[in-house]
């Protein structure tokens, strides 16, 4: 949505052209979306090296990529995913993964720290890239991000640019609450309070490199790159 309305076609007096110019825009996503993974594919390569041990939490269309690619390269490597609870899209990635003949071993999400000892490198994606810096993505990424800079360990985010948002969250407590319950899987009783966050800010300073269609970025890159694409 932040791709399809970030165009001078608001400003049009004529609703009709503005919302032709929307309408052309949408339809020309698919498309951006699929030459922005490959270009963070093909700009994260150098970064897998043979023998590699690499952690990934949740499914990621662009992360997925990044590893599709390296293993169409012949990079022999291999990938530690996060059950990605309480969706588990872990599962969903450790299947596609699997398929493709790289060496995948599933985690509990509670077993990150227990596991990053055998970890180079972290890869995440992120459903938003803020002001700061940091991103937005699917909760569990904060508390992977803090194990992995308190191990010495990169942590590197794909995100495509249309993800940049004019967002500068302060802390946990500015993230939307999820429009339902989080889903446990078995009945919760009345009297307990059930978490309503499906998402968590990860501040810059825990993340090493962005790689974007834009181009690798530091953190501290990014605001620069958002003022250019709104002007």
């Amino acid at each position: 949505m932040r791709y399809v309305t970030r165009t001078s076609a608001l400003e049009y007096e004529d609703f009709n052209s503005a919302k032709s110019r929307l309408i052309e825009r949408a339809e020309k996503f698919g498309e951006i979306s699929y030459k922005a993974r490959k270009i963070i594919a093909m700009l994260s390569q150098d970064f897998i090296f043979d023998g590699c041990t690499i952690l990934v939490h949740g499914f990621s269309r662009v992360v997925f990529e990044v590893l599709k690619m390296a293993a169409q390269n012949r990079k022999l490597f291999r990938v530690f995913c996060t059950e990605g609870r309480p969706d588990r899209t872990g599962l969903r990635l450790s299947n596609e993964l699997a398929k493709l003949d790289v060496p995948v071993k599933l985690l509990i999400d509670s077993a990150v720290a227990y596991s990053m000892d055998e970890v180079d490198m972290v890869f995440v994606g992120a459903d938003g890239v803020v002001e700061s810096g940091g991103i937005i993505n699917m909760m569990g990424t904060y508390q992977i991000a803090l194990v992995a800079n308190s191990m010495n360990k990169p942590v590197y985010v794909a995100a495509e640019s249309y993800k940049f948002a004019r967002l500068y969250p302060l802390d946990q407590k500015d993230m939307v609450p999820a429009l339902h319950p989080i889903d446990f899987g078995v009945p919760i009783p009345s009297k307990v309070e059930v978490e309503t966050s499906a998402r968590d800010y990860t501040p810059p300073q825990y993340l090493t490199l962005l790689f974007t269609d834009l181009g690798i970025l530091t953190p501290s890159a990014v605001s620069d790159e958002l003022i250019q694409l709104y002007l």
